[in-house]
């Protein structure tokens, strides 16, 4: 038995003879498959008398026909030191292989759910709180080779752990043979934090997954929702056919900052709609389910991050249902650039704060608040929105005519400072967008179809903005 506190994957692993580990991508198409050793690793690790274990993976290539289940407190599992420039399959590295027998059910390389009682008393009643603790997943490069595409799970999924921490990781989509992107699985997600999951996700960088790069969701009724942060980390590339969102928030107490989030589109062979998805970040409630009401984010703070070249928007907040909508939300020196429409589209909200907010090059507008729906007149939309110091130019850069910077459908609204402007720029940078117009205040909408009701903005406020190159701001206007 280890005194140390750490067990080596390594004799626990039985290869066939001729299959020592390594990096070389050929043992895929083998029989090989490494799951029920290392899971013999964890369980024995798991039995040491240490504060912490830790199962340790040297450098090499560790194919998985199922998921390692670490539901042990205070339990590491750990490759090598890993550097965020690694080459996939570097020997130097820890790579866990996915090859799924079961990929609509299992897909990835570690799932966390265990069952079992609840601890209670961590959250005010009625929540129900985690029932592991302390796992970290550290040090791994992570190759998903296919997924799900009814029902959604993840390469990473985190369900029921509270003081879990994932760093360090560099998880790929990376299928056996290579597939067109419409042909991914719509339901793979790269790394999610579920059912009252919290703690760290710490210099990730996730490449490719269909549906999502990083999910964070939660029931507050029904779930603690501990406090997770996301720092570090860089989310692209995620263009499947249904979603393809870089980081979806759908609970409450998070912070992220110092983010890359970008290039992440559904893609355009997949038959659908470019507007029904590719966020670099989506902050929004969800449908309720069986016999569970919908989940809200609340309590969400958005630092010092960079989301740009996505299909739709930088960020968009919105809610599909009646009576609720994010809450608490706060974006502190955040950038949006190049993205499809808008930098920043907020269709539901409440207490909103956005304060020195960067919008440039995107295509359309550079911040659009807009209550327009199609539910019943009386749902709840966008609420309280202060706009402090935004920075917003150059954008309308798909636009032929002349669009604002800033456009509000919806009331409560406070612009304090700030800039709209349209910069010239040198004779071969990027173009500088038909952004002519400041801020245009209009009516709107809401409804279903046949039951429309026109709102006008109610209680605007605008002042201390700076203009270059651009109008004054406009008069409310119903032109529907």
């Amino acid at each position: 038995m280890s005194t140390s506190g750490v067990v080596d994957v390594l004799p626990y692993l039985g290869r066939p003879p001729g299959l020592s580990l390594s990096a070389d991508p050929a043992i895929d198409s083998t029989t090989v498959d490494d799951s029920p050793g290392i899971a013999r690793a964890i369980e024995c690790a798991a039995s040491l008398p240490t504060a912490r274990r830790t199962v340790a993976f040297p450098a090499g290539r560790y194919v998985l026909r199922s998921p390692l289940r670490p539901q042990h407190d205070d339990l590491t599992l750990e490759g090598p030191e890993l550097s965020p420039d690694a080459a996939p399959g570097d020997p130097g590295t820890a790579t866990l292989v996915a090859i799924p027998c079961n990929p609509e059910q299992f897909p990835g390389v570690i799932q966390i759910h265990k069952e079992g009682t609840p601890v209670v008393g961590i959250c005010p009643a009625p929540t129900i709180g985690p029932v592991v603790s302390g796992v970290w997943i550290r040090n791994f490069q992570v190759a998903l080779t296919d997924g799900p595409r009814i029902r959604a799970n993840s390469g990473i999924q985190v369900n029921n752990c509270s003081d879990c921490l994932v760093e360090n990781i560099i998880l790929r989509y990376a299928p056996l043979p290579a597939q067109l992107p419409q042909c991914k699985p719509s339901n793979l997600e790269g790394i999610s934090f579920a059912l009252g999951s919290g703690g760290v996700i710490r210099n990730v960088i996730v490449d490719g997954t269909p549906k999502g790069g990083i999910y964070l969701a939660s029931i507050s009724d029904h779930h603690c929702t501990p406090e997770i942060l996301v720092e570090n980390c860089e989310v692209k590339n995620i263009d499947g056919p249904v979603g393809a969102g870089g980081i979806k928030i759908i609970t409450e107490n998070v912070t992220v900052r110092n983010c890359e989030v970008h290039h992440n589109m559904i893609h355009p062979d997949s038959n659908v709609p470019s507007v029904s998805g590719g966020y670099g970040l989506l902050i929004a409630t969800q449908p309720p389910g069986l016999n569970y009401p919908s989940p809200v984010p609340r309590n969400v703070v958005v630092q010092d991050s960079y989301f740009h070249h996505n299909g739709v928007a930088g960020v968009s907040m919105g809610s599909v249902v009646e009576n609720f909508r994010p809450e608490n939300i706060g974006l502190e020196r955040v950038k949006f650039a190049y993205n499809g429409y808008y930098g920043v589209y907020i269709q539901a909200g409440d207490n909103v704060t956005l304060r020195d907010v960067w919008s440039w090059g995107n295509g359309s507008y550079g911040m659009y608040l807009t209550s327009r729906a199609n539910l019943a007149p009386t749902s709840l939309r966008v609420g309280s929105v202060l706009l402090e110091n935004p920075l917003v130019f150059n954008n309308a850069l798909n636009s032929a005519s002349a669009l604002p910077g800033i456009v509000i459908e919806a009331s409560d609204v406070t612009i304090d400072g700030g800039e709209i402007a349209r910069c010239d720029v040198p004779p071969g940078d990027d173009p500088r967008g038909n952004q002519s117009r400041s801020i245009l205040q209009r009516c709107w909408k809401t409804g279903p179809s046949g039951g429309e009701v026109v709102f006008y903005p109610d209680n605007v406020t605008i002042s201390g903005v700076s203009r270059y190159g651009t109008t004054a701001p406009e008069a409310p206007a119903c032109t529907l």
